[in-house]
């Protein structure tokens, strides 16, 4: 090997990137965890890999390593990964680790390291790295002292104990913690190297360094670890939440034991990051980090039982999102019986799932349960430990099925002799997992029901899990699960047991029929009719008929209600009551529904009235029964009854006659529903509501039949809904899509003026000018054409946001009420951001110069008169930023162009970049600049084609933009190679 003190500069390699790796070791013949491990171990260099796979000493040893200067100044380097070079708390880490010298003299010494031959560092942009960390140790170890070390554990106490700002913003707004000067001082870089150093020592550490110098690398660490996390807090948590699985790696016993005590208080700080995550785009899981590490911990059998505690404490806690990360999914995944996420063999397994039965039944039952199921499954990978062994070569599918068969049935057997005997919900799973089952068990699960039900079960308990037998098994579900000669077998014995649990109780025998809308029908009652909807809605109602006469010949009414509180179903009950009453006693069933005590199902009451009055087509009679209501009851008590009665006319009119305080108790508490008879209904509804001031409640109703009302009701509900209302806030939100459909309707109106229009739209500017709308796509035509004629209104919306440049007050003409002037300044700021028209077209709709440059000039002059001629330019330079291509395909048109020009203004100048940079929007990307390079090629081809005829235009802006773009693909290439490296 040349000697490295001589080496001249080298053609420096750059790391494949993961899949080209990943191709090059697979073709050589390693396995997925020999890829992982090889390309964590050498950066995934070639050079390096091929000195980490070598047993030829000359090979296995870089040259610069024999080299004590060079083997000394790679210390520091090592022991942080990576950094930014401009960065001067990471600058300031470096110096310290290297005995407090210059950064510069550090920098001179890393750009000499960087040209040697086979070179250990790496350079890209402001970004410094070392090329595999942990062939730098093992190269360099012998030249670390116990100072060495003992400074970096000063500096990764001072790094990894950081707080992280981001936390003090609420979830939404953390992804632009940046933007909010909420960031760490360290760099990310340095804070993963670091961590990672802490893992390699605790591994390697006491191999290198124990004999030699005497420090043990391992007790350090565990006790770093220790003084990171205590006392221990869900900010702590949070704030460590990316080093968690390093932690976890580095310390295993100590992390264990650190959350161990967390979990024995009252109020477990761990519990903190079992929230819901949050559901915005750029929203993180706050547990991720928690569960990776706990999953990484599961791998070891030494550690498995700990870790499986701990998750099966977290499991415990509901946790409603939408992410898939969750504590039971890693327990899960972790005893997963055909691709189990620990190298601990099945006798293991089976002694810790046997523990979590003991310490924590109700998770191990779920665990077990979904053992036993089969069918198609998917698989999930949990997280695997960087730098130790523990799962290499675990993890992927069993190749042999017997020991996945073994295993399931361990489980099977574990959920049949449950030690604390089995509930109604162990029961109807067992019941579900029948056709997974051998027949032995088969017989075994019949038995457990059998006994269970002799054993003082109690009626409601039976119906539940007869209920279950007949629609697993007697279904066509289940009819679906189960071979063709196993289901006959099997529904002979459900229907058995299913007759055997028959209560006596009609409520608990027919409660099936009333617990949900669906019903879930036996198979034998669909295989003859191919599904046909029709027949089997007229077999069900035909069966809650049924089911209706015997409990009210048994029970009367009180029955009738007992059954509509138990299910989902009251308003079909109350339906139906109608038909079994045929017309006598209706008046008594209402009265007596409407006094009906409160039950914990209040609404089922409401729900079951309003399904009887619902049912009574005839409206002349319907009324009559209303009126003969009213005569026995208090005008309150009618009010609650008109309430749920249909929302017609007919039911308007009643509440007409009713005094004043109860017709508006009515009007103010009625939730209206959709209007589908006459266009007149539609039109007096809205007028009526209107009266109320609930215009929200208006438009709710008749927002699917906006063309029955007409375009001048239409203008007139959404007036008075900018007005407000007596609504709850929230309650009747409006929708962009019909909002949208009601201003096209009123745009069609000839009747309806320009001015009337522009004011509408600028009281819903937030609704019709949402950020996703192109330009050309504008949803406020008329504040556009309005703005072109009145540049005041433009000139308000600025002096609305912005304040004076020197201070001062404004003219009383240009300033707005305090208690208006945050929401005026919301609006003003959409309506500059929302306009795309270009002032100054003429009367035939084509834009002229010479119009556009009036308009400007107006704009100016008012702006300058208010101090905010500045700020002016900018926002006039936004709006043309969307000026159309010109007819010579150039952008932008002549017009504007000219203008441009002509006025000459480098701040508007500023403004035009600003609004096309911001048109550009979310960018979903890939790896590089080549995006931005495309933009450049073509700003740079409209400014080649202008530089003469507009060269103002030319080369204050669209070279600009050429300069912006480039500058940037250089960026985003810089950092495609940094994160290459780093990763």
């Amino acid at each position: 090997p040349r000697n490295a003190v001589t080496a001249k500069p080298q053609v420096v390699l750059q790391p494949l990137n993961h899949e080209a790796f990943r191709l090059s070791l697979e073709e050589m013949g390693f396995g997925s965890d020999d890829i992982t491990k090889y390309g964590n171990a050498s950066g995934r260099s070639l050079t390096v890999l091929r000195r980490r796979l070598a047993n030829v000493p000359a090979i296995n040893v870089p040259s610069w390593a024999a080299d004590h200067k060079i083997a000394t100044s790679l210390i520091p380097f090592m022991f942080v990964g990576s950094w930014s070079s401009t960065n001067t708390k990471d600058q300031a880490a470096l110096t310290q680790l290297a005995g407090n010298p210059r950064y510069e003299d550090l920098e001179r010494d890393f750009q000499l390291l960087a040209i040697l031959n086979d070179a250990p560092v790496w350079a890209v942009g402001i970004v410094r790295g070392v090329i595999s960390k942990i062939d730098l140790l093992y190269a360099v170890a012998d030249s670390i002292t116990r100072t060495d070390l003992e400074r970096y554990f000063e500096v990764s106490k001072r790094v990894l104990g950081e707080d992280d700002p981001k936390l003090d913003l609420p979830e939404g707004q953390r992804w632009a913690a940046a933007f909010h000067s909420k960031s760490r001082e360290f760099s990310a870089s340095l804070r993963e190297g670091i961590s990672e150093t802490l893992v390699l020592l605790a591994v390697y550490g006491n191999q290198l360094f124990q004999n030699r110098i005497g420090f043990n690398c391992e007790a350090e660490v565990a006790r770093l670890v220790e003084e990171l996390l205590t006392p221990l807090n869900s900010r702590i948590l949070e704030a460590n939440g990316r080093d968690l699985t390093a932690y976890a790696e580095a310390a295993p016993d100590t992390f264990l034991s650190i959350l161990e005590e967390d979990l024995k208080t009252e109020f477990p700080e761990t519990y903190a990051l079992m929230r819901p995550a949050g559901t915005g785009i750029l929203d993180g899981c706050p547990r991720t980090g928690l569960l990776w590490a706990l999953e990484g911990l599961a791998w070891n059998p030494r550690t498995l039982s700990r870790a499986a505690l701990i998750l099966a404490q977290l499991s415990k806690i509901e946790i409603n999102d939408n992410w898939a990360n969750k504590p039971f999914h890693s327990l899960d995944s972790i005893f997963s019986a055909w691709m189990p996420q620990t190298s601990a063999d099945q006798d293991t397994r089976l002694r810790v799932m046997k523990l979590l039965v003991e310490r924590f039944p109700t998770v191990a039952w779920r665990i077990c349960i979904a053992q036993v199921e089969t069918g198609q499954q998917v698989g999930n990978y949990s997280y695997k430990p960087k730098w130790r062994n523990d799962a290499y070569g675990f993890g992927e599918p069993v190749k042999t099925l017997e020991p996945v068969f073994a295993f399931m049935s361990e489980m099977a057997n574990m959920v049949l002799n449950w030690k604390s005997g089995h509930t109604r919900e162990m029961l109807c799973d067992l019941v579900q997992n029948l056709h997974n089952l051998s027949e032995d068990n088969q017989a075994r699960v019949w038995e457990l029901v059998k006994d269970w039900a002799g054993q003082g079960a109690s009626e409601s308990d039976k119906a539940f899990v007869r209920e279950n037998i007949r629609v697993t098994v007697m279904s066509r579900r289940g009819m679906k699960r189960s071979k063709e000669a196993n289901f006959a077998k099997l529904t002979a014995i459900g229907k058995a047991t299913y007759k055997a649990l028959e209560p006596s109780d009609l409520l608990q025998k027919h409660e099936w029929l009333f617990r949900e809308q669906w019903v879930h029908e036996s198979a034998d009652a669909l295989i003859d009719e191919d599904m046909d909807f029709q027949k089997r809605d007229e077999r069900i109602t035909k069966l809650r008929k049924e089911a209706l006469r015997q409990i009210h010949e048994a029970y009367g009414l009180s029955g009738i209600f007992e059954l509509a509180e138990m299910g989902k179903t009251a308003y079909q009950i109350g339906w139906l009551m109608l038909e079994e009453l045929r017309g006598k006693g209706v008046h008594d069933f209402l009265l007596a529904t409407l006094r009906r005590e409160p039950s914990s199902q209040p609404w089922a009451m409401k729900s079951l009235l309003s399904g009887a009055l619902h049912a009574i087509q005839d409206e002349g009679k319907r009324v009559e029964i209303l009126r003969k209501c009213l005569r026995e009851i208090s005008q309150d008590e009618f009010v609650r009854m008109l309430l749920v009665a249909p929302f017609r006319r007919s039911t308007w009119l009643i509440v007409d006659d009713l005094d004043e305080s109860h017709r508006d108790a009515y009007w103010n508490d009625v939730v209206p529903s959709g209007i589908h008879g006459e266009d007149s209904e539609n039109c007096e509804i809205v007028e009526r509501l209107i009266a109320a001031q609930r215009p929200s409640a208006a438009f709710a109703c008749v927002h699917f039949e906006l063309e029955a009302i007409g375009p001048e009701m239409v203008f007139r509900l959404l007036s008075a809904i900018a007005k407000g209302g007596k609504d709850k806030p929230g309650q009747y939100s409006l929708e962009q899509h019909y909002i949208g459909r009601a201003f096209a309707l009123m745009n069609k109106c000839p009747v309806l003026t320009h001015e009337q229009m522009a004011g509408l739209e600028f009281a819903y500017i937030e609704l019709l000018s949402e950020p996703w709308r192109r330009p050309s796509s504008s949803g406020i035509p008329n504040l556009e054409r309005y703005v072109e004629m009145h540049p005041e209104l433009f000139v308000q919306a600025i002096a609305w946001i912005y304040l004076r440049k020197e201070g001062g007050e404004d003219p009383p003409e240009w300033k707005a009420a305090p208690e208006q002037l945050q929401e005026l300044a919301k609006r003003g700021y959409k309506l500059i951001e929302g306009l795309s028209r270009m002032p100054g077209h003429d009367d035939l709709g084509v834009l002229q110069a010479d119009k556009l440059a009036a308009w400007v000039r107006t704009v100016r002059k008012s702006c300058t008169e208010l101090d905010r001629l500045d700020v002016g330019d900018i926002c006039i330079g936004k709006l043309l930023s969307r000026a159309p291509l010109g007819e010579d395909g150039i952008w932008p048109c002549e017009p504007v162009r000219q203008v441009l020009e002509d006025i000459h203004s480098k701040i508007i100048m500023r403004g035009v970049p600003t609004g096309l940079y911001n048109s550009r929007g979310v960018v979903a990307r890939g790896e590089g600049g080549g995006q931005e390079r495309r933009l450049a090629e073509k700003y740079r081809i409209w400014a080649n084609a202008l530089q003469y005829s507009y060269p103002f235009v030319a080369h204050e802006l669209l070279f600009g933009m050429v300069e912006t773009y480039e500058r940037e693909a250089d960026r985003e290439d810089t950092e495609a190679v940094a994160r290459r490296r780093m990763t």
